[in-house]
């Protein structure tokens, strides 16, 4: 599933259940950068529609690029991947990007934009500015294999009263190379409006994952699984895959993470467990994968050879984590 005239790589999605319709946002830039791998600095966020992920409904010449930030706005180079929900009064979107002034330009941050259509080719950006802090990486260090990590968000709530953003980061604890951990921030429901304005700080909590076996791990997410626990899943390439049990493979991966109580507030996150599964290798030739619970589980990811987005085949049964946030208005 190719866009007419743009590479396609990393997305997210918001399902629509009343029209079994999803909203499907992709990054994208001209085809002519791939080979001189400068696509990514030149990415934008596109918008598209489909009701199946067999075949997608591109919009108008104007879809490729719905998220533009003013002039003057912190967010002042490419936008990279993000996440999207409903609210009460229309959509979240939370996104990367990077300042070029700020130290090398390549460190990242988090961004909010906002729309009461998540149909529209028009968000209102916010100046709302989630940085990096606390134990993670603020900046590139010399000598890493990748540069700075502080992006790919994904947002779930729990029965605790609080909500929580997974980012994929580095850890500044010394293992140069083997850093790459997911992040773990968290904010009570009572400030989550004015957090999502900037008005309010998120508490950087310890890592999800830090197994010091990895030089990155990207686009992570977490479901559950039908043995009652949940499945922390995120992908990696080969030449940055140093775990113990996966034989280098690369690819979509995932971490098995039971339950410490009888409630669903209770998920026993263990920064260093290193028993990591292989869901996807790289070989497969898919990247930046995604469960799709409303496709029975399905793992759907970008095409690395051609670009685009294709199906796997895999369906993991993996349902999804409470991600309805009607109840907030912004």
């Amino acid at each position: 599933m190719q866009h007419p005239s743009r590479h396609v790589w990393d997305f997210w999605y918001y399902f629509d259940a009343a029209n079994h319709l999803f909203h499907i946002f992709y990054l994208n830039a001209d085809r002519d950068l791939v080979a001189s791998d400068q696509h990514h600095f030149a990415s934008c966020v596109g918008h598209a529609t489909t009701a199946d992920f067999d075949h997608i409904d591109w919009g108008k010449a104007d879809s490729c690029h719905v998220l533009k930030p003013a002039l003057g706005h912190w967010a002042n180079t490419c936008i990279w991947s993000g996440d999207v929900i409903q609210v009460q009064n229309g959509y979240l979107m939370f996104f990367t990007s990077r300042d070029r002034h700020r130290d090398d330009g390549f460190t990242q941050s988090i961004g909010v934009a906002y729309t009461d259509d998540v149909g529209s080719p028009h968000w209102q950006i916010l100046d709302t500015q989630i940085r990096p802090g606390s134990v993670y990486h603020t900046r590139s260090i010399d000598g890493d294999l990748t540069f700075h990590a502080w992006r790919d968000p994904f947002l779930f709530r729990q029965q605790d009263g609080q909500i929580y953003m997974l980012l994929s980061a580095k850890t500044g604890d010394g293992h140069l190379g083997r850093s790459g951990a997911i992040a773990l921030l968290s904010v009570s429901e009572s400030d989550f409006s004015a957090a999502v304005q900037g008005h309010r700080e998120w508490e950087y909590l310890s890592p999800a994952v830090q197994p010091r076996c990895y030089a990155e791990m990207e686009v992570p997410q977490l479901y559950k699984n039908p043995q009652g626990g949940y499945e922390l899943v995120f992908s990696t390439w080969a030449k940055y895959d140093f775990a113990p049990t996966t034989e280098g493979a690369g690819g979509f991966q995932g971490l098995t993470l039971p339950r410490s109580g009888d409630t669903e507030a209770a998920i026993e996150f263990s920064s260093t467990n290193p028993n990591f599964r292989v869901l996807l290798p790289e070989k497969y030739g898919l990247y930046a994968c995604r469960i799709v619970p409303e496709l029975d589980g399905e793992i759907i990811g970008f095409d690395i050879q051609m670009g685009g987005i294709r199906r796997s085949g895999i369906k993991t049964r993996l349902a999804a984590m409470d991600r309805d946030f009607s109840d907030f208005s912004v």
